[in-house]
């Protein structure tokens, strides 16, 4: 016990020692002249760029969901002072969309069944999240590739035509692109205009499949898995397919990213009402390790907390 709290008062008093840092930073790159601010800023984004893994190595879910936000704010002040930076606009694309995933939506879970004024809440900031990453990733594209813009306002035909170039060393972008993008309509379905939108996403996530299906520990396969476990058939569902694409998401990792299951059971066992295959989902989690995946310790951790609320949904779920 001596040991547990100490390690929790080291991290707190890292996290203190971030914000002062982050401060300081703040301070003065908007007291300095504006050209010698965009030079530092530009020093410090490739900080940000080596140094933003080590946030998904967190073990400490409570650690990180403070923090987490802490770092994202501190991206933003950056942005705003060098709104052209390409590594400030796809590390905020890349983390509204984490934190979101990771936080907002594992309390969805918690709450859906057991608190609808919570529950509302956390759906309302995940979905703010996702449209805020969107936003991010499309002034990106803005910069590095305009052409991409000017395909989306043109509609889906002249979508597959740009993506089709895109290799994996293109990937890292769309895909927060493709992954904020279709996370808000997952949670718009009753926006038909939202909605219509998804087959402009999914042409760029078919891109990301085709060159890079292994990118962030498998999350091409996961999104895909998700994508058609989520849905009807008359909407697009296919079960094999997602079964599919979670076996290849976990392939990826050997079976160490621990959140391929816990979607798994989360969307196909129970659109299809596989109760069996729900416990089995459940149980890989549970008796995974956290440290399988030191790269995605946070994701693994998040992922034994969403089976604890899957699970004692079940009965919801299961009736």
């Amino acid at each position: 016990m001596e040991g547990a709290s100490s390690r929790k008062l080291m991290r707190k008093q890292h996290l203190t020692t971030l914000c002062v840092i982050s401060y300081f930073l703040i301070l003065v790159f908007t007291s300095v002249s504006c050209s010698i601010s965009r030079i530092a800023s530009d020093m410090t984004a490739g900080i940000f760029k080596e140094g933003a893994p080590v946030f998904e190595q967190e073990g400490d879910v409570e650690t990180a969901e403070i923090s987490g936000l802490a770092m994202i704010k501190t991206l933003e002040v950056f942005n705003f002072q060098n709104p052209t930076n390409k590594v400030y606009l796809n590390l905020l694309a890349r983390s509204y969309a984490t934190y979101a995933f990771g936080f907002f939506e594992t309390r969805m879970v918690q709450y859906q069944f057991t608190d609808p004024e919570k529950y509302q809440m956390y759906f309302d900031r995940a979905k703010g999240f996702y449209r805020k990453g969107k936003v991010f990733a499309m002034e990106f594209f803005q910069h590095k590739d305009p052409s991409l813009i000017g395909a989306i306002r043109k509609g889906l035909d002249p979508v597959r035509k740009r993506v089709s170039g895109y290799d994996r060393h293109d990937v890292e972008p769309l895909f927060w692109l493709a992954f904020n993008w279709g996370s808000f309509i997952n949670l718009s379905k009753d926006d038909i205009a939202v909605v219509a939108d998804l087959v402009l996403v999914e042409a760029m996530m078919a891109q990301i499949v085709k060159v890079y299906p292994g990118f962030f520990y498998g999350g091409p396969n996961m999104f895909y898995g998700v994508y058609y476990a989520s849905r009807p058939a008359m909407l697009g569902g296919n079960p094999v397919q997602a079964k599919e694409h979670f076996e290849a998401a976990s392939q990826t990792t050997g079976g160490k990213n621990l959140m391929v299951f816990a979607l798994e059971a989360q969307f196909l066992a129970v659109q299809t009402m596989n109760r069996d295959l729900f416990n089995e989902m459940i149980q890989k989690v549970t008796d995974g390790s956290v440290e399988g995946l030191p790269q995605q310790r946070l994701a693994n951790a998040l992922a034994k907390q969403r089976v604890k609320y899957l699970q004692a949904n079940a009965s919801h779920y299961f009736n």
